[in-house]
């Protein structure tokens, strides 16, 4: 093996970087503006009224069927609004289920105060509805952004350096398995700005 080694030529030395490197080289990333992004009709942004609507348009249902929930006044949520407003809308009906997530609108805007921050959509999982779920949203939502085909991603904010996740700040639409989640942190993260602010005290000692 030894004479075998150093019987090749030197040439072949210097390539043998460049022919092992591809395995491991980072994959391509490709950033996507996700903002737009709907799941099931519903996008980030959207109050409580518009993003039932969605639902009720999205399942040809009645508002009734859709489960409301609404943050309590132990919950930061209420800090800011003062009132019992809707934390979450959901709809289940044998395996499938849709979430819809709010947060409180910073400044608060009494006659619009919540906002959709992330919507998850999922179905029972089995091999060919994981792969009809992929199928479906490479098509509605084009190339993906990093992730590969086993975790398909589409941010704002793809890590360069990794070529999997992205930036913690970034809007993203996910899908692992059956389920699809879409999600703005900008939301959650002027909420806690906001609470941050209120929180803020000069040292006296």
């Amino acid at each position: 093996m030894k004479k075998y080694w150093f019987g090749l030529p030197a040439a072949l030395f210097v390539a043998l970087p460049c022919i092992v490197t591809p395995a491991h080289a980072v994959p391509p990333v490709r950033s996507v503006d996700v903002t737009p992004f709907d799941v099931g009709g519903v996008k980030t942004g959207m109050s409580v009224e518009e993003a039932r609507a969605a639902m009720q348009k999205n399942f040809g249902i009645s508002a009734d069927q859709i489960r409301v929930s609404k943050y309590r006044k132990d919950q930061v949520a209420y800090l800011v609004t003062n009132s019992e407003e809707v934390s979450t809308l959901v709809y289940d009906n044998k395996g499938t289920r849709m979430q819809v997530n709010f947060e409180p609108r910073i400044p608060y805007n009494k006659s619009n105060p919540m906002a959709v921050d992330s919507v998850s959509y999922e179905i029972p999982w089995t091999k060919d509805n994981e792969t009809s779920m992929k199928e479906a949203a490479i098509a509605k939502y084009g190339p993906i952004s990093t992730g590969g085909m086993m975790a398909p991603l589409w941010c704002n904010k793809p890590l360069p350096t990794s070529g999997m996740g992205c930036e913690s700040d970034s809007p993203k639409l996910s899908l692992g398995g059956t389920k699809l989640q879409l999600i703005d942190p900008a939301w959650q993260n002027a909420r806690m700005k906001f609470m941050d602010q209120q929180r803020a005290t000069k040292p006296q000692f």
